[in-house]
């Protein structure tokens, strides 16, 4: 792998940085001035003799004889006087450290003894202007380093080494129909949301990172590891991309480590829900996309969508969005969040199941033109998702992640970063709505009509939308209204994912028995702690737990399991916001109407 080279002014801290760098990706190190002290131990009397050219000259054969692949090179900033030198550093990462003037100036005495090349002759002020320039003319990045401590700097160069080394290569990405008739760009494909053919789209191809470049994914922030992700697959321009994972992704995914399971926090966004990691950056790239042009919008939801899309969109001043949920099927704190936005959102609902919801939308996508969708259906929505399946992996060394799976977005989002090369099986966790377990167990697929109403009650789908893409994921092919057209590889699919039905009584126990060893769940993540135990003689080796939303969102269940929680800021007083809804009857009519009058 390319080499890094650290410079810059000297007590710049690069031979104390270098070292912890080298031992965070497993490289060799080489500190300049011992490489010299070797030669010439007082490396002060050699320039006070020969003076400052033949220090430069003698110093570029020392750095010139060290290797360069997998090495941390930190030699002292004379180096940038030597054509030569540059010239065999410029395939390593190069990166300069950045001490201010006055600090240097605190760090120098009149008696240094470092041989700081034509420091006597210039003072401190004019060499230090003289080599700022020459750095910023030769290096790939600069790090201001004042008040870091030695290890916040190491890592920040391991980082910036990683995303250099992640965004060289980048694909001009079409999307095509589950049907396999309707071609498009990114941005066309999720302004549409549903591809004309009624299929849903999905990247023509899938790229695959060797395993170099995986382990440095490890080494990434949030924001970073996102915009490796998207980049891959956005049409978007990569300054810009790059703003709107830095924007979007203001919170983190604590990772805690128990006894027998690891959990990912993944509540810690604005509406308390993982949803916000793909609906913050979707209404990011939608905005972009839209450039200026009105933006309609209709989602359906089981549960946090809604409210993850709410916050994401709210008070978009081009955007009109409409959210169907299923009435008495969300949480009083899950339909507040929806209810209370007010503005450009319209909360919808329907007097039905989540299945309604979502048989209205599809619909309406192949009714009525200029509408898009923020559900998964949207690869806006869905690719989002393969990002933190990266993050929660370099964090935790997940062999296995665990998704409470509903309507399958966040699995097939698994299932890609699997085949980017992400090393890990998954279990898909279902409530007792358990077509995708019987699909497994017998290839053949029938949904649960209607579908059945649990106290996950986000994953109280019967006909999971993204089934259709897992199915395409392993060469097979299901059609918009579940017929199995072309059967996938089933055995490929069984190796990758075990999928596992678990029942209420189970998920109420599931909550007693994590509470008892200090773990806090609510009702979707006791699904996945559930089926950890169920499937615990399947060799899952590492397992990490995606803890979908917030416990205070379900408070029946948790109170009645006698499990106490707080609750966030981010929800803290929706109770006394006034609501606003419609009630409609799971009728096609009712909701053109509204998407009608939102469309004016």
């Amino acid at each position: 792998m390319q080499g890094i080279l650290l410079t810059g002014m000297p007590y710049a801290g690069k031979s104390t940085a270098g070292k912890e760098v080298a031992d965070l990706l497993g490289f060799q190190f080489f500190d300049g001035d011992t490489e010299i002290e070797k030669l010439h131990p007082d490396r002060q009397r050699y320039l006070d003799e020969n003076g400052d050219d033949a220090y430069i000259d003698m110093e570029a054969k020392v750095i010139m004889g060290l290797p360069l692949k997998k090495v941390v090179h930190a030699p002292g900033g004379s180096i940038i006087y030597s054509k030569d030198v540059k010239s065999h550093l410029k395939d390593c990462f190069k990166v300069y450290l950045k001490v201010s003037l006055d600090v240097l100036k605190e760090r120098i005495t009149d008696d240094d003894r470092r041989g700081i090349v034509r420091l006597k002759h210039k003072g401190i002020g004019a060499l230090y202007a003289e080599r700022e320039r020459l750095f910023n003319e030769y290096f790939d990045a600069t790090l201001a380093v004042d008040g870091l401590d030695p290890d916040t700097v190491a890592r920040a160069i391991v980082s910036l080494y990683a995303l250099h080394n992640l965004t060289t290569e980048k694909r001009g990405m079409r999307y095509v129909s589950t049907n396999g008739h309707s071609t498009a760009s990114f941005s066309e494909a999720m302004k549409l949301g549903l591809a004309p053919d009624k299929g849903l789209f999905v990247p023509e191809t899938i790229p695959s990172f060797p395993a170099e470049r995986l382990r440095l994914m490890r080494h990434l922030t949030y924001p970073q590891t996102a915009f490796v992700v998207m980049r891959q697959f956005a049409d978007i321009p990569d300054d810009g991309l790059r703003k709107m994972c830095e924007d979007a992704y203001t919170f983190d995914v604590p990772i805690e480590g128990h006894e027998d399971i690891t959990i990912a926090r993944m509540d810690r966004g604005p509406t308390a829900s993982f949803k916000d990691f793909a609906a913050q950056l979707l209404s990011r790239m939608m905005t972009h996309a839209a450039d200026g042009r009105k933006l309609a919008i209709l989602t359906a939801t089981s549960g946090d969508t809604g409210g993850a899309v709410a916050a994401a969109f709210k008070g978009l001043p081009h955007a009109q969005v409409a959210i169907l949920m299923p009435l008495g099927e969300v949480t009083d704190t899950q339909r507040r969040q929806m209810t209370t936005a007010g503005g450009n959102i319209t909360a919808v609902c329907v007097k039905g199941t989540f299945d309604d919801c979502q048989a209205l939308a599809k619909r309406a996508f192949s009714e009525m033109k200029g509408l898009s969708s923020a559900n998964s259906i949207s690869v806006g929505r869905l690719l989002p998702q393969v990002a933190y399946h990266f993050y929660v992996w370099g964090r935790s060394g997940a062999d296995t992640i665990v998704v409470p799976s509903g309507n399958l977005g966040s699995l097939v989002a698994g299932i890609i970063a699997k085949r980017i090369g992400l090393p890990v099986r998954f279990i898909a966790a279902v409530n007792a709505n358990d077509e995708v377990p019987r699909f497994f167990s017998s290839g053949s697929y029938a949904p649960v009509v209607p579908s059945k109403a649990c106290i996950s009650n986000a994953m109280n789908i019967g006909n999971p939308s993204n089934l259709a893409r897992l199915v395409w994921l392993y060469d097979g092919r299901m059609d918009e209204k579940g017929n199995i057209l072309k059967q996938p590889d089933m055995e490929a699919m069984k190796k990758d994912i075990l999928a596992v039905s678990i029942t209420d009584d189970e998920t109420r126990k599931a909550i007693k028995d994590a509470y008892a060893k200090g773990i806090v769940l609510e009702p979707h993540g006791a699904v996945g702690y559930a089926a950890v135990q169920k499937l615990s003689s399947k060799g899952l080796g590492k397992a990490v737990l995606l803890e979908t939303a917030h416990p205070v969102k379900f408070p029946r269940e948790l109170k009645a399991a006698g499990v106490p929680f707080t609750v966030p800021l981010s929800l803290a007083g929706l109770e006394k916001l006034e609501e606003h809804y419609l009630t409609i009857e799971p009728d096609f009519g009712e909701l053109r109407k509204i998407i009608s009058r939102m469309q004016q």
